[in-house]
C-alpha cells in the first residue's frame, strides 16, 4: 500500500492498482486511451513515412503487433466496480461485439471467484475486531 500516488507513477510498475472516485478514474482512463491511440498512430505515420523507414521496421513488426495487443483495452473486458454487493462489470462505452466478449468472460471469472462476498467477508473481520 502506498497512499496518495502522482499519475506519473501509475506505469512505473510499481503500483498494482490505483483506487479512485468514478470521475477521476474515469478521466484517467480516458486520458491513458487517447494516449495510446496518439502513440499508435504517430508511429504508424512515422514507420510508413518512406520506403526506408517501412523497410527497417519489418523485423520489428511481429513485436510492435505483440504491443499493441498489450495495450489494447479490447483485450481485458470492462471495469470492475467494488464497493457494492453483488459483483458488477462495467463494459467500456464503445465496446463492440469483440470487447463486449471479453466483459462477459472477465464478468463470468469475477462472479465465480466470489471476490464480493470475500471482501465483504474480510472488511467484517476487521469491523468486529476494531
Amino acid at each position: 500500500m502506498h497512499g496518495n500516488v502522482e499519475g506519473r507513477d501509475a506505469f512505473s510498475g510499481k503500483i498494482d492498482a490505483l483506487l479512485t472516485d468514478g470521475f477521476t478514474g474515469n478521466v484517467f482512463l480516458k486520458t491513458v486511451e487517447g494516449f495510446g491511440k496518439l502513440v499508435k498512430r504517430n508511429l504508424t505515420e512515422s514507420l510508413k513515412k518512406n520506403f526506408l523507414s517501412t523497410l527497417a521496421a519489418l523485423p520489428a513488426l511481429r513485436g510492435i503487433k505483440r504491443f499493441t495487443k498489450t495495450m489494447d483495452y479490447k483485450e481485458y473486458g470492462g471495469a470492475l466496480f467494488l464497493g457494492v454487493k453483488k459483483p458488477v462489470v462495467k463494459a467500456h462505452g464503445s465496446s463492440d461485439e469483440y470487447l463486449f466478449y471479453f466483459t462477459i468472460k472477465q464478468a463470468e471469472q469475477f462472479a465465480k471467484s466470489k471476490a464480493v462476498d470475500n471482501m465483504r467477508e474480510e472488511f467484517e473481520k476487521i469491523k468486529i475486531n476494531t
